[in-house]
């Protein structure tokens, strides 16, 4: 196992390892270790438990939230726990430093019928941080989030003790407890306000639930996932992605609506949505694209799947006729229908926060201490329209310049700011948590995929009170009393 330690030679032999996608600075810490096995992890989490270091989990740091940004103590990387293979019962086993890259190609050989469904916009995030934060992607809409695919979950608890635990062995009664030979009673807090169907702010809290839905989504706070054995769909023989360009937003809602009512087509499996702010911005900033239609005002990015080619052409039917609703003419509609068109179609809603993540660098350099600033806000669908109004006019006041985009279909939206300096930063702060604020009061989320991390935990008052925090944190220490897991991220309030 690689090891290093002290501040200074951590910071000039690995600085990639205190920097994420949040380009947030100032993170540090004392010793740094990256295991080759779950053996390795749990020894290096034995020690630093015995001698009362705090610990943090670090992955592939695609995260836009700093949570696998430390605050001293030591971080554990598991970048290096790589195992990857098919078990007998056809699940795929998966080290938690695999990445969602690794894991579609080794799918192609050892499964080629198959495919895992969760799609994080990050293709090199790691198969432990999508876990950690319960991520999810465009496909989400139809396919869910990470926590649907997981059946079994090999992980390390604090002080580095082995628990393997498979969804359908233990669980939460009605009375919301769990009894566990290893965990002993576990409670889980009587909330307040019922959490919405998509969300990763705070624990998953549902009487009822698989013990496995505990730990997916925690970030790291009760233990450190090394493997999952996950579960594929079958792959759908035809695939289409879509862009549809209306002129108009007017035309844009109407279009999404009907895109989104019970009389689409069954397979519908994403609706993305990028405004006229982010077409300009992508044209650009990102090469490689066709410029939008002239007079675009939005794109509706829909992703369909079919059985086969005669339902795949019934549910192109109805795109065409949603098209001449909405009056979007034929050459305002693009197709892709082969792999790679399709990817080239995918890449333009990927290409979006990559080039806010650049531009971010590059004011970052100009101003020290700049960082992303992005909203992970969903509502329900229905109050999408009235979400988005809202939350340009408060992007809008703070007078920086932003973006919004995101899972239109789950009514999930994206806001990201891009500040050139500390005021800016300052305004773009007080306009995120404006928009967490109009998420939670129309029925929704602070996050609804990203995880909390250091940038959002003090979000989690705005949704939960301060018993619901209260509870939070009465779970969280009974697993992991001396709170030395992810010390900086306080996902059940103050510690």
């Amino acid at each position: 196992m690689r090891r290093i330690t002290g501040r200074r030679t951590v910071e000039e032999t690995c600085p990639d390892l205190l920097g994420d996608e949040s380009n947030l600075s100032g993170a540090w810490c004392l010793e740094a270790a990256w295991p080759d096995s779950a053996a390795e992890a749990s020894e290096y989490m034995r020690r630093c438990a015995a001698d009362g270091i705090p610990l943090t989990f670090s992955g592939a740091r695609t995260g836009v939230a700093a949570g696998a940004l430390p605050e001293g103590g030591a971080i554990l990387s598991a970048t290096g726990l790589k195992s990857l293979r098919m078990t007998p019962e056809g699940l795929v086993e998966a080290g938690a430093g695999v990445t969602i890259a690794e894991l579609r190609s080794f799918l192609e050989g050892a499964a080629p019928d198959r495919f895992y469904p969760p799609d994080p916009t990050e293709e090199t995030a790691s198969v432990g941080g999508t876990i950690a934060t319960d991520a999810s992607g465009s496909d989400g809409y139809l396919y869910g989030s990470t926590r649907r695919w997981i059946r079994r979950l090999e992980i390390l608890l604090p002080g580095g003790s082995p628990l393997v635990i498979e969804r359908g062995s233990y669980g939460f009664g009605p009375d919301g407890t769990c009894a566990h030979p290893e965990l002993g009673r576990l409670v889980l807090p009587e909330l307040d306000r019922i959490q919405p169907p998509k969300n990763a702010a705070g624990y998953c809290i549902r009487p009822g639930m698989d013990l496995v839905d505990l730990f997916t989504g925690a970030e790291g706070t009760l233990g450190l996932v090394t493997a999952a054995w996950l579960e594929t769909a079958p792959r759908p023989a035809r695939i289409v992605d879509l862009a549809l360009f209306p002129e108009s937003m007017e035309s844009f809602w109407e279009l999404y609506r009907e895109a989104t009512s019970p009389e689409m087509p069954p397979r519908v499996r994403a609706v993305e949505m990028m405004d006229a702010r982010c077409l300009a911005f992508v044209a650009e900033h990102a090469s490689g694209f066709p410029p939008p239609p002239p007079g675009a005002a939005a794109a509706l990015l829909l992703r369909l799947e079919a059985r086969d080619d005669d339902a795949l052409d019934e549910a192109l039917v109805r795109v065409d006729e949603l098209a001449g609703t909405a009056r979007i003419p034929p050459d305002s509609v693009w197709g892709g229908f082969e792999p790679p068109e399709r990817k080239r179609l995918r890449d333009l809603r990927h290409a979006l926060p990559e080039a806010v993540n650049r531009e971010v660098s590059a004011a970052r350099l100009r101003s020290p201490g700049i960082h992303k600033l992005g909203s992970d806000g969903a509502v329900p669908p229905s109050l999408l329209e009235t979400y988005y109004r809202r939350m340009c006019a408060m992007l809008e006041a703070s007078g920086e310049r932003f973006l919004v985009f995101g899972h239109a279909g789950e009514g999930h939206l994206h806001a990201n700011v891009i500040p050139t300096d500390a005021d800016g930063l300052g305004r773009g702060r007080d306009a995120m948590r404006e928009i967490a604020a109009l998420s939670v009061a129309m029925g929704g989320t602070v996050s609804a995929e990203h995880g909390l991390g250091r940038l959002k935990s003090a979000l989690l008052p705005l949704m939960y009170s301060p018993r619901d925090l209260a509870g939070m944190e009465t779970l969280r220490r009974s697993i992991d009393p001396d709170g030395l897991l992810m010390p900086s991220l306080r996902m059940g309030g103050p510690s």
